[in-house]
């Protein structure tokens, strides 16, 4: 109950609500003279304030709309319905409308009964002008709270529907990070409902290697405000999995409505993986831009070096391999242009012969001091081209690391099929590191001959190792081949 006070008497002086200069109060009292004055006194106190008048309670039901008025100030006592039953018609429509019972009959009695009909104030009557100075007092108090309330509404709306159509989590935590509230977006991107999360601690659901780096960004904005920290880690969802999420946080314990750290995330565990799987893109456009390079050395050089020996001697054959250097180059760049990329499984298969591919490949690698020994053959299904570059960088590889003359024997198992050479051979530590993109002992090469093999095989389904042959060389197995019926020796 507001009592009056006498600095409340004696102060004309009062401030409007900022977000309007002028209030609409609507008067209700029977006696005619008293109304007229009391709505006089409020227009003297106050330039903003606009007056309505009704003497019947009942019809002043109807102007309450009609006026739009922003508050009410009523009599007690009056003959059809009195001023707190005039209050219950009005809360029907108007919740909270600032209504001041304005009477001079009090008690007590009806003081209670009105604060708990939901009266906003209440005011005897009093004899002399100053009480309107403090009826206009209270009643610019009650509107200014009203309508900071009902923007406080609005704005509340507003938030909650942008919050519940937004697909960002938007959390408030306190100052131990626990959660004061989370935004029902909590559900679909974390798989929480919102109240299994109000109250636990964000840093709990982080792996620890994670969780460190949070609590340091989080605890430094706590204590430098002006920090707005972004940050990435990931979340535990309800079956021990993890959400990578993104999240920017910003301190605002000071806003007296939020009070607290608000932190909105999101998930980003489809966007890492876009992105990691553009990274490998471009990396295999990279191997694959070197790996061309690599492959057509073999049959540009076989051209290059056959095209001079047709012009010194004149003979067809060379011309015969310079036409058989062109016709590979021509395959190896179809093969780029059919290759989509990020894919790497072979699918395109036809029946191949083993002696077929070999003898082919080793026409396009030059080969002055070596031999081919094709000990047993055998049909099987593989992309012909493709396997083709396996066996050309197999064989350059066995002649490339032979200072002096080597024998290359290609030949069947119940496994698969093997490639040896009687060269150096490869040292056992260094066997699982020869497939690499890039790895080679002399600067001079690429380092991409072998990886290209490794890839190749694999995207057949097959499996390839290397060991030592019997003169000490190094021998490569493929296994996984399914053999056709039909055998060649």
């Amino acid at each position: 109950m507001a009592i009056q006070t006498s600095g409340e008497a004696e102060s004309a002086v009062f401030a409007l609500p900022d977000d309007d200069s002028e209030i609409t109060v609507l008067v209700v009292d029977d006696d005619p003279d008293l109304l007229d004055l009391t709505a006089t006194f409020l227009e003297r106190e106050q330039e903003g304030f606009e007056t309505h008048t009704e003497s019947d309670p009942t019809e002043a039901i109807d102007t309450v709309a009609e006026v739009n008025c922003d508050a009410i100030v009523c009599d007690y006592e009056m003959p059809t319905l009195d001023g707190l039953e005039f209050l219950e018609a009005v809360r029907e429509d108007y919740e909270d409308i600032p209504f001041i019972l304005f009477t001079g009959k009090g008690s007590e009695e009806i003081a209670s009964e009105a604060i708990s009909k939901g009266v906003t104030d209440y005011l005897e009557k009093r004899t002399g002008p100053e009480q309107y100075s403090l009826l206009a007092n209270r009643i610019c108090n009650a509107v200014e709270q009203y309508r900071a309330s009902e923007a406080l509404k609005r704005s509340e709306a507003k938030f909650s529907k942008v919050v519940k159509n937004s697909t960002d989590v938007l959390g408030i935590v306190d100052k131990n990070g626990h959660f004061k509230y989370i935004s029902p977006a909590c559900e679909s991107e974390l798989g929480y409902e919102q109240e299994e999360l109000i109250g636990e601690c964000a840093f709990d659901y982080m792996p620890p290697e994670d969780r460190q780096e949070a609590m340091d960004e989080f605890f430094t904005a706590i204590e430098y405000p002006d920090k707005e920290p972004t940050i990435e880690f990931r979340f535990e969802d309800p079956e021990g999995g993890w959400t990578l999420v993104e999240a920017r946080g910003k301190n605002l314990f000071d806003d007296e409505y939020i009070n607290g750290f608000v932190v909105n995330a999101r998930d980003i565990t489809e966007q890492k993986e876009r992105e990691q799987e553009l990274k490998q893109q471009n990396e295999q456009l990279r191997n694959m831009r070197q790996m061309m390079s690599h492959d057509l050395q073999n049959p540009v050089s076989v051209a290059a070096d056959s095209l001079v020996l047709y012009q010194d001697t004149g003979n067809e054959r060379w011309l015969e391999k310079v036409e058989n250097a062109v016709d590979r180059i021509d395959e190896l760049l179809d093969q780029v242009s059919d290759h989509p990329v990020g894919e790497t499984d072979i699918t395109d298969t036809e029946t191949v012969e083993l002696r077929d591919i070999v003898s082919s490949a080793w026409k396009t690698v030059e080969t002055p001091n070596a031999e081919l020994h094709i000990e047993s053959s055998k049909e099987f299904e593989a992309d012909a081209s493709r396997l083709k570059r396996v066996f050309e960088n197999l064989i350059r590889n066995a002649v490339e690391h032979c200072d002096e003359s080597t024998v290359v024997r290609v030949g069947t198992t119940d496994e698969g099929l093997y490639f040896e050479d009687t060269g150096p051979g490869i040292p056992e530590d260094e066997r699982d590191e020869i497939f690499e993109s890039g790895y080679t002992t002399d600067p001079e090469k690429t380092g991409f001959g072998l990886n290209i093999v490794r890839e190749i095989i694999i995207g057949h389904g097959w499996d390839i190792t290397v060991t030592e042959s019997d003169d000490g060389g190094a021998r490569f197995e493929i296994a996984g081949i399914v053999y056709q019926p039909s055998v060649y020796n």
